[in-house]
């Protein structure tokens, strides 16, 4: 398959892993939208086959991420309490969780402190 060809559905792949990403939320939507064409547009002119094979692993990197690592959370409106949100795993990120892995609740003190998730992996938030 040609270079072109693999771009052009790889972009095509990453516009339909950033619609179920962010379903139902237009701002992000249109904003991934735009960055996918301007960072595809940029990259247009690059010839060299290395670049382009990095580029390529890229476009499945991205993808890998939008569709398993990105979650959305709902506002959950009660007024008796403070703001809870529901998360809604898809399909994609449901398989990849581990049968040990779990959520984890997100509230105002654990913003302040590492996010840590059953697998081993863990992420802590800039100072």
């Amino acid at each position: 398959m040609s270079t072109r060809a693999l771009v052009l559905g790889g972009y095509r792949r990453l516009l339909r892993a950033s619609r179920l990403s962010f379903e139902g939320d237009t701002f992000a939507l249109q904003q991934a939208r735009l960055t996918l064409r301007n960072q595809f547009l940029d990259k247009s002119v690059i010839s060299d086959p290395k670049a382009q094979e990095e580029m390529l692993k890229g476009i499945d990197e991205a993808e890998s991420m939008l569709l398993h690592h990105i979650v959305q959370g709902k506002r959950v409106d009660k007024s008796d309490e403070p703001s809870r949100f529901k998360v809604k795993l898809t399909d994609p990120q449901k398989k990849n969780m581990s049968q040990n892995e779990e959520l984890t609740p997100v509230t105002l003190k654990s913003t302040a402190e590492s996010i840590i998730i059953h697998s081993g992996n863990a992420c802590t938030r800039p100072q």
